[in-house]
């Protein structure tokens, strides 16, 4: 009994000693790698010398060059790196006499204490570095290209500077010739926001014919104006960054002369979800190759909350872009004389999810708006043309390179009346419209000016149908002389009801628009 009682005690023993003993939680190895964003939030407007203390025991970075040397547009001394963590892709300067060393897809690792972090003409960069800092794990691999506009771009610079970006279907302002190239400053027009691209003069596409419209794809850097603000630009890095090109129309071509295409119908509401489903019937009154004389047609839309600019007139008209305006470029392609075509969401669907396909028919352009952005401008949405409220609006124009300036083609309005997020006759911000069988851009009477919707007499609007998802085709029946290029007679609404099994005869026959000649 003694014997046993001796050893519990001892065992009691060990346990309270164990139990008295101070454990150490911090007894783990830190890691020496930390993370692109936590760098650059070290920055807040002076130098920064880095260390183990402000890098939380960390001592390097890793990640993918993407500056290419070889292509010649480049800045000098500069090593430019950028690396994703949970789906968000940052990036960072690195000075380095050796930059020219490193190619597009090396994956580094970077001993970067002792470096400075700092800002050299408005862009952030880490100074103080050796080639010896650098250690190269592997080449060829695979460089991320995120998606932006100019206004994602300008609006949270810090979050794309020294990353590989892709601005799609910008527009190049002004619009060049046929023989200007690449070299130099060239502002992108994306929405209502615009971006410069730089080409240095020793780039090896610097003499390259710029195009009117393209994917510009590059290293977005910072650097300062002559004032001394920091502005962004895009430095492309080779010829195989600017895609699908589209180039600048010849000035001395014909031209498409008035009224090329008519907007003849369209669905806004299509039976059950409209996403991906809505779409516009349109009439050509010419032969056109759109290859060789490219068109853009835009959808507007002006809820109270649509941005940008909610609750007020559109910034920069029909280009404003975001939540307001979502532009489809026809740059494929071809249509006949009298041939009617659509362009919209990419179901191609008569009326909605289950109803008849008609991809037969001849689609110059479809997009999925549901989850990708317009060509140029226009963020994806659940839908583009409004069933209810403030109107709408469809325009055609010539070319892909839309700015607020720009005037339609041919445009129609239709929804409801109300002024205030569609025409701010003190600041004359609006849409623009030209002059067809219900809008003009002058007053008859006085010959005053009105160039936007809702300005002198420009009220023309087509209702909205009473009964909401229902499935309405709205048939725009008017005829047109396509040797005059006049309106013999206006064209007028009708709602026609469709089915799920409505065919593409229905709506291209009877109240539809006519040429003659």
């Amino acid at each position: 009994m003694k014997v046993k009682f001796l050893y519990l005690l001892l065992c009691w023993t060990i346990v309270l000693i164990a139990g008295c003993k101070k454990h150490d939680y911090a007894e783990g190895t830190l890691s020496p790698l930390t993370f692109m964003e936590n760098v650059r939030n070290l920055y807040n407007g002076s130098d920064v010398a880095l260390n183990k203390e402000n890098l939380t025991g960390a001592t390097q970075l890793t990640g993918v060059v993407i500056s290419n040397p070889d292509g010649g547009n480049a800045p000098e001394g500069l090593l430019i790196m950028q690396s994703t963590r949970r789906q968000k892709t940052r990036g960072i300067s690195l000075a380095l006499s050796t930059a020219s060393s490193y190619k597009a897809g090396d994956s580094i690792v970077v001993t970067i204490e002792g470096g400075v972090l700092k800002k050299l003409n408005g862009a952030l960069q880490i100074s103080g570095l050796s080639d010896a800092s650098i250690r190269k794990i592997s080449s060829g691999n695979k460089v991320n290209v995120q998606s932006a506009s100019s206004y994602s771009i300008n609006l949270k610079p810090g979050d794309y500077e020294s990353t590989l970006v892709m601005v799609k279907s910008g527009t190049i302002n002004p619009l060049p010739l046929p023989t200007t190239t690449f070299e130099g400053n060239r502002t992108i027009v994306n929405g209502a926001d615009s971006i410069i691209m730089h080409t240095e003069a020793k780039a090896s596409f610097a003499k390259e014919a710029l195009p009117a419209t393209a994917n510009f794809a590059g290293i977005v850097l910072a650097t300062q104006n002559s004032s001394g603000a920091t502005m962004m630009q895009i430095w492309p890095r080779s010829t195989e960054d600017i895609t699908e090109r589209i180039a600048p129309p010849d000035p001395n071509g014909p031209g498409l002369g008035k009224f090329p295409v008519l907007i003849s119908g369209f669905v806004a509401d299509a039976k059950g979800a409209d996403g991906n489903y809505e779409y516009v019937q349109l009439l050509a009154t010419k032969d056109i190759n759109f290859e060789k004389s490219p068109m853009s047609l835009i959808m507007c839309t002006n809820g109270g909350g649509a941005t940008p600019n909610p609750g007020a007139a559109p910034g920069a008209g029909w280009a404003t872009g975001g939540g307001r305006t979502y532009k489809f470029n026809l740059s494929t392609g071809s249509v006949k004389k009298g041939e009617f075509f659509y362009v919209g969401g990419s179901n191609k669907r008569i009326n909605g999810a289950n109803s008849t396909n008609i991809s037969d028919s001849k689609w110059i352009r479809a997009i999925a708006y549901v989850t990708n952005d317009g060509d140029g401008f226009g963020s994806a949405s659940g839908g583009l043309l409004p069933n209810s409220g403030n109107a709408g609006g469809i325009a055609l124009f010539e070319g892909t390179n839309v700015t607020e300036a720009s005037v339609p083609s041919d445009v129609v309005f239709f929804g409801g009346t109300g002024k205030t997020t569609m025409f701010d006759a003190t600041t004359n911000k609006g849409y623009r419209i030209m002059d067809n069988d219900h809008y003009n851009m002058k007053d008859a009477t006085s010959a005053t000016d009105q160039p936007f919707i809702f300005q002198g007499t420009n009220t023309y609007i087509i209702p909205h149908p009473t009964v909401a998802d229902a499935g309405y085709f709205i048939k725009l029946g008017g005829k047109f002389n396509a040797t005059k290029k006049t309106w013999e007679t206006p064209r007028a609404w009708v709602f026609y009801l469709m089915t799920q099994s409505s065919v593409v005869t229905e709506i291209e026959s009877a109240d539809v628009t006519t040429l003659s000649n």
